[in-house]
């Protein structure tokens, strides 16, 4: 939640004037004349770029402390204009901060502006991208569609980000619980419960955040591997005498879509929720003359997440 309400603009924009008109501005080899100014809930950091040949290109970052230069943070990246990569010396060049897109609110009165520029080599024709290393542990809680029964089980993550693209792997343990079916043999005799599914499975995950944002993440994602689906029948049932000594398992392509929250706790560690719905193939496991049943359906997960950030400069 934003610091200021919209009743209180004009004490808004009184107050960033004031934190920019005490700011102080540090600056590299190239870079001369910074002046930051407020333009509505933007500030504009103008900076002259000088040292360079028209055809040299650097690559512009700017940073804020807020305790008065002694520690600055990650460079700003809800920042457009002139920023990244910047070929030829100018003058007024300008970089456009969205301040509540980045930060939730601005409340220090020691705020400082860092503009740094590293010159670029010849080979160099790209810009780096910063990674982050993801760890995921999710508990997860669901319902079967087919199967009309309840599952629970578990996932663990490992990604790599390169900005807002996540690509890793994952495994997954599952058990699923029929509802009792009351099924009845030729004979008369119930069985309220013939058994229950397990398994696991291992496959790549493909994720995008699609909030720019060190505290909060809201990422849609899809998952394909491949799972192997066992079969316990249950001691009581009579079909469990043919099979005593093995259970009854296959193995199949699996697929997952879904969206996932999370939002920083403290330092590198996350919270956060996954809605998940799996499409598995039908199964065969049991011997039948048709195949069995589908383990489709939706689940909730409960996610701890460990971030770990590189690319720092």
């Amino acid at each position: 939640m934003r610091k200021y309400s919209v009743n209180n603009k004009l004490f808004k924009f009184t107050f960033l004037t004031l934190l920019i008109l005490t700011s102080a501005v540090c600056f590299s080899q190239k870079i001369e004349n910074v002046r930051p100014e407020v333009a509505g809930e933007k500030i504009n950091i103008f900076y002259d770029l000088t040292g360079i040949a028209d055809n040299q290109s650097v690559f512009v970052k700017v940073f804020i402390s807020t305790d008065g230069g002694k520690t600055y943070g990650e460079p700003l990246m809800s920042v457009t204009g002139d920023v990244g990569m910047v070929t030829g010396p100018g003058k007024g060049k300008c970089i456009i901060w969205d301040v509540f897109k980045e930060m939730d609110e601005l409340v220090s009165l020691n705020v400082k502006f860092k503009v740094k520029a590293d010159l670029v080599q010849v080979e160099q024709t790209v810009q780096p991208l910063v990674s982050m290393y993801k760890l995921d542990l999710n508990t997860n809680l669901g319902s079967k569609r087919y199967l009309d029964s309840r599952s629970f089980g578990f996932n663990l993550k490992g990604e790599v980000y390169l900005k807002q693209l996540g690509v890793g792997v994952r495994g997954d343990y599952f058990k699923t619980f029929r509802k009792e079916i009351n099924y009845k043999d030729t004979n008369g005799v119930n069985y309220p419960d013939t058994g229950y599914y397990w398994g696991y499975s291992g496959g790549v995950v493909i994720e995008y955040d699609l909030l720019r944002s060190t505290k909060y993440s809201l990422y849609p994602f899809v998952c394909i591997g491949s799972t192997k689906i066992l079969y316990q029948y249950d001691s009581g049932y009579k079909e469990y005498r043919n099979y005593p000594d093995k259970q009854l398992y296959d193995y199949g392509i699996f697929g997952s879509v879904g969206l996932g929250f999370d939002m920083n706790i403290i330092r590198f560690l996350y919270l956060g929720i996954e809605l998940e719905y799996y499409l598995s193939p039908w199964l065969d496991i049991v011997p039948s003359a048709a195949p069995d049943e589908g383990l489709d359906g939706l689940s909730i997960g409960f996610v701890i997440k460990f971030v770990i950030n590189q690319g720092k400069s």
